[in-house]
């Protein structure tokens, strides 16, 4: 496989515009009711040369914090691909991290999912649709997400997605990201028992109907993260800075995922324009910058 020298993706990041932590099941992972909201900035930019000696994997990142080799999951992924399609692995991925690391973004399972799109698109005899998925839920719950990425409602462990049946509107969002992780499991275990519940239809609805209408305000009045509260309360620069970030002008500012990306919603472009500028200096311990949903 490999007909060209570098095969090149651009893995997109993913807000949770609301999340309701449905269940816990007997090992442990928690069930949810989520829209997941594919992002085209930031992506990760990933690089695979097929230039690797023969049974290599090698993986490079600007992160030196992440591991290489089939230590990252873009590594593994490549492990578990070239076992299912019993192929002789020669590549060296490399990946420049743009997404937040640990930031409630899914920008490993991303990565993870590009490489395997990579792989299989490359490929004399790649997986098909459903061995690909498969696939990529071995590795993570939310990686076959990021194999089509589109507005999605996801329920499960956040392994099963439905394509929203409207057109997605625009939507001004500004990301606010610490220069800290939370990883997901430290998400869940701050989260409150008394949260769990099940998801509401008619609330569910009036998320979809906002949406449709593109009202920006009604939606901010609507949506929440169930994860919130617990990761706030141990990191409390995260509510002074939803502080700041309202004071902007902000219809609503959430956490996404298990956090600590923040991310908010601006009636237009102008006032995200003017509140990224403006936050830019203010939030100096984060990484300020306007989403662009992903199309």
């Amino acid at each position: 496989m490999c007909d060209s020298d570098l095969l090149y993706y651009s893995a997109p990041g993913k807000i949770n515009l609301y999340l309701k932590v449905t269940g816990k099941r007997p090992d442990n992972y928690h069930t949810i009711e989520s829209i997941f909201l594919p992002l085209a900035e930031p992506a990760d930019d990933i690089a695979i040369a097929c230039d690797a000696l023969p049974g290599s994997i090698l993986v490079g990142c600007s992160d030196v914090m992440l591991p290489g080799g089939t230590g990252n999951i873009a590594g593994r992924a490549a492990e578990l691909w070239a076992k299912k399609t019993n192929s002789v692995p020669h590549w060296d991925i490399n990946i420049r991290k743009n997404i937040p690391v640990a930031g409630g973004m899914g920008g490993g399972s991303s990565d993870a999912a590009a490489v395997l799109n990579l792989l299989n698109r490359n490929s004399d005899a790649p997986l098909d649709a459903e061995e690909l998925k498969e696939t990529a839920l071995a590795l993570g719950a939310d990686v076959p997400f990021f194999l089509n990425p589109r507005p999605a409602l996801v329920t499960g462990i956040g392994e099963i997605c439905r394509d929203l049946e409207f057109a997605f509107p625009e939507l001004h969002i500004l990301l606010a990201a610490p220069r800290f992780p939370v990883s997901a499991a430290e998400g869940y275990r701050l989260l409150a028992p008394e949260k769990i519940s099940a998801a509401s239809d008619v609330l569910r609805q009036e998320i979809f109907s906002a949406l449709r209408q593109g009202d920006a305000e009604k939606l901010g009045k609507l949506i929440f993260n169930d994860l919130q509260d617990g990761v706030f309360a141990k990191y409390p620069i995260l509510p002074l800075a939803a502080d700041k970030i309202r004071a902007s002008g902000a219809l609503s500012v959430l956490m996404t995922g298990s956090g600590p990306t923040l991310f908010a919603l601006y009636p237009d472009r102008k006032s995200l324009a003017a509140a990224q500028a403006a936050l830019s200096c203010e939030l100096g311990n984060f990484r300020v910058s306007a989403a662009k949903i992903f199309a």
